[in-house]
């Protein structure tokens, strides 16, 4: 049980809801440990913020290459030349400095319908960096453009691992990694 929210997840959360508010009104926030089973099955659901603080990320089959563990990333199907562990590290002895991954995770809702977004990092600065990667527009044109695939379009469901440099918990530094598209359900012709 947590009873507060890191500086990077509140940031990220105002990043986020402003971009989301421009094409959906009835945006709610909550924490996630009140987030019901049916709440998550039936909406679009963004969790913020590293597994531990997401009970239900924890628990869910979600279809993932690539998760976050309580020290790095783990990618469980490296593509050649991708690394399979990619290490936290932090400063010893400097509280909130050094260098990490965040991870950004669009997959299919739990119902085979929407989208489950995480946006997550262990350091909580490496989530705000995170957030800013999708809202931010020179980032977020980077980050679509390395996702496009030959044709020019953009897959419905990814993944994003980032390394992130931060300075008394905020991010100096963030660069794209590599991603992997996941396959989701298979969708309704006209959908």
């Amino acid at each position: 049980w947590y009873s507060y929210t890191g500086t990077g997840e509140a940031s990220a959360a105002v990043l986020v809801s402003n971009l989301l508010s421009t094409r959906k009104r009835d945006i709610t926030l909550t924490r996630s440990n009140i987030l019901s089973w049916q709440q998550l099955v039936d909406d679009e659901v963004v969790f913020l913020g590293p597994p531990k603080f997401n009970p239900q990320l924890q628990v869910a089959a979600l279809a993932q290459d690539i998760v976050m563990e309580p020290d790095g990333i783990r990618n469980l199907k490296p593509q050649p030349g991708e690394a399979p562990f990619l290490q936290d590290r932090m400063v010893p002895g400097v509280q909130s400095e050094g260098e990490t991954y965040a991870l950004i995770s669009c997959l299919p809702g739990l119902s085979g319908v929407g989208h489950v977004l995480v946006i997550a990092g262990n350091a909580s600065a490496d989530t705000f960096a995170a957030g800013q990667w999708l809202t931010e527009p020179l980032r977020a044109t980077e980050l679509a453009n390395r996702l496009r695939n030959r044709s020019g379009e953009l897959p419905r469901y990814y993944e994003v691992v980032l390394k992130v440099a931060f300075k008394q918990g905020i991010p100096v530094n963030s660069s794209y990694v590599l991603h992997h598209v996941i396959n989701g359900p298979a969708r309704a012709a006209g959908k």
